[in-house]
């Protein structure tokens, strides 16, 4: 069973509270929202979208495995976009700042990813400019935080407004929380427990929630 979390108390919040920090992120913003998240995160990108729509922006998508794979998804249907809401990149020019939203990659402060290369004044077709809102909707994994950090100043330094986990519910884990780890255990009740997927401190208290629901010691 999945440990990354089970150091957290109570449940995983859901994924509206994303949607509803989106929706007052756009409307409060006074420029450009640029959203960076996981690639692979279709159901962010919609909140995204449906967000911009709502308050009647234009969606840019910057950066190859992002674009590829909102391509992707639009195809097979997993993702839903207004007719006129996506624009090219070519179409940025002479955009009013408060009708454009860009989403895109670099949440985990990927070297050569669209968002680093903007904080990095690298970006041909993208600079940051005073008023310009940026979200982090993603946790920086073990390990990233460092280069998450760099980029998060480079964009300060810039004059943008950066929003990320400590001050807004930008992101929601897709882990759960020790309630929910609980929850599952006593619907399994397993008679052997494994806890996976963490530091050894994850996996430690995960085996002890385990034990705290009445599964023995040594069958964990």
């Amino acid at each position: 069973s999945d440990s990354t979390y089970a150091e957290l108390p109570g449940y995983t919040p859901s994924e509206r509270v994303v949607g509803e920090t989106l929706d007052h992120v756009m409307v409060d913003a006074p420029g450009r929202v640029i959203v960076t998240t996981f690639s692979s995160l279709v159901s962010r990108i919609q909140q995204v979208i449906d967000a911009a729509a709502k308050h009647q922006r234009r969606v840019f998508i910057v950066g190859r495995s992002m674009t590829d794979i909102v391509r992707m998804a639009l195809g097979l249907g997993y993702l839903n976009a207004p007719e006129g809401i996506l624009a090219r990149l070519d179409e940025l020019r002479g955009m009013p700042h408060n009708k454009i939203v860009l989403v895109t990659t670099g949440s985990q402060g990927e070297p050569t990813s669209a968002l680093v290369r903007i904080a990095n004044r690298d970006h041909r077709q993208v600079h940051i400019v005073r008023g310009d809102t940026v979200v982090l909707s993603a946790t920086p994994i073990p390990g990233n935080e460092a280069v998450v950090n760099r980029t998060v100043d480079a964009l300060f330094k810039q004059g943008a407004r950066v929003l990320y986990n400590k001050v807004a519910q930008v992101h929601v884990h897709g882990h759960a929380s020790q309630e929910e780890l609980k929850l599952l255990l006593n619907l399994v009740k397993p008679r052997f427990f494994v806890p996976v997927h963490g530091e050894y401190r994850h996996l430690s208290l995960h085996a002890e929630l385990a034990q705290s629901i009445g599964i023995p010691r040594d069958n964990t």
